[in-house]
């Protein structure tokens, strides 16, 4: 029998979500029923105004092969709402459109890796990262913890910006920036932003900027775009999903805007040969969503600022499990360190599970974040606070058991493949 799967690490990946989703399924199956505070998914339905868009479209016949940047209509809108929201000045030749938000991260480091370079990721990160660089022949990533650091206040923009100088080496070609950032919910502010362009100018790199959850901001927080700070378009590519604003995860409509001298490999290479373009009528429906109506962008922001108040309420009486207070996204990132104990970190999982509450491993984010999980706000607001009320009672409790002379002998240490 021939090998049918390469010998590429990339290949040989697992997923931390995948393996969790798939056990709350098997104890769904078998009856019971689990609270589900692991997905990354908005729990909303698509708008109705922006299906009907769709509709229409495809009854008009927008059915055909697309332009491999994507409809011009569509980017000529978006270009109309960077200038206004994120202060960014783009051409629209300079607008491509994914299918999706990873597509395009996954296109804009296909597009600016080569091999022997690096990409210095800020930790913790979106767990797709290691994959998406393991596509790039020869290329690699190393992380820094950044996001908690800063969520707490810790580092001034002078301090943070020294931090990033020492983390450079020679091969460091660029940086991944995630702001509002998944799993944290940290919003990296305008002045340690600027601190990070002064970095980024002065040893001549680019960045990444993933702005998927733009819009989900809490306590009147601001999010800046990379992009729109002085000296920074020309080295910045900043990527955008219409999966989190508009809760349009299915529909797989991304973009990425870049500097013109990506122009010749984005789209007519890089976007023509993975997909051969978007959906036209997919595209059109987008172009509703950003013209049109915009409040149920902020009924759903609202919805995740109250799951918020509930999720930490909920656990503002536990000892064993702490979340420090996310600034935007939809996600808070808890210390489990006391609930876990000695355990292997799948053991507190799994532990979870059975007492209905399904949440995903902070080492998705980072093998350093095996302390932690990712609680996530995307679900309805009664099983958020039941979430959080188990966790509270059981997580202490358990932890307790487990610390007692003959309880619970705790799990044998692994290693989680990220």
């Amino acid at each position: 029998m021939p090998r049918l799967i390469a010998d590429r690490p990339v290949l040989h990946m697992t997923s931390e979500l995948g393996r969790v989703m798939a056990a709350a399924r098997a104890r769904e199956q078998a009856g019971e029923r689990v609270i589900h505070l692991e997905r990354g998914e908005p729990d909303f339905d698509t708008p109705p105004h922006i299906v009907e868009a769709l509709a229409k479209a495809a009854r008009d016949g927008h059915t055909h092969y697309p332009d491999a940047h994507g409809e011009r209509s569509l980017r000529e809108a978006l270009a109309e709402k960077l200038a206004r929201e994120n202060r960014i000045r783009a051409h629209v030749d300079d607008i491509v459109i994914t299918a999706g938000g990873t597509h395009a991260l996954y296109l804009a480091i296909q597009c600016l890796l080569s091999a022997g370079e690096e990409l210095l990721v800020m930790s913790p990160h979106w767990m797709a990262l290691p994959k998406l660089v393991g596509f790039a022949a020869g290329a690699r990533y190393r992380t820094l913890p950044v996001y908690l650091e800063l969520l707490a206040g810790a580092w001034s923009p002078a301090e943070f910006g020294d931090r990033l100088r020492a983390a450079l080496r020679p091969e460091t070609k660029g940086i991944y920036l995630n702001t509002p950032n998944n799993p944290t919910g940290a919003v990296v502010s305008r002045e340690h932003l600027e601190a990070l362009a002064a970095v980024a100018i002065e040893r001549d790199l680019w960045v990444l900027a993933d702005e998927a959850y733009e819009h989900i901001l809490f306590d009147g927080t601001t999010h800046v775009s990379l992009a729109s700070l002085p000296g920074m378009a020309e080295r910045t590519v900043s990527i955008y999903t219409m999966s989190k604003s508009y809760a349009m995860t299915g529909w797989r409509l991304g973009y990425a805007v870049s500097p013109p001298a990506m122009r010749p490999a984005m789209a007519p290479l890089l976007a023509f040969y993975t997909t051969h373009g978007v959906f036209p009528s997919v595209q059109l429906a987008a172009r509703e969503a950003v013209t049109g109506p915009q409040a149920c962008v902020e009924q759903m922001r609202a919805a995740y600022e109250e799951r918020r108040g509930l999720l930490l309420a909920g656990l503002a009486g536990s000892r064993a499990v702490h979340a420090p207070t996310p600034k935007g996204a939809f996600y808070a990132f808890a210390n489990v360190a006391a609930a876990r104990g000695p355990r292997d970190l799948w053991a507190m999982v799994d532990e979870w599970l059975a007492f209905g509450v399904a949440a995903l491993p902070g080492t998705a984010f980072g093998p350093e974040y095996g302390d932690y999980v990712r609680l996530s706000l995307a679900t309805r607001a009664e099983d958020v606070a039941e979430g959080a009320r188990r966790i509270a009672k059981h997580a202490g409790a358990a932890t307790a058991a487990a610390a007692a002379p003959g309880g619970p002998r705790a799990a044998e240490p692994r290693t989680v493949r990220t």
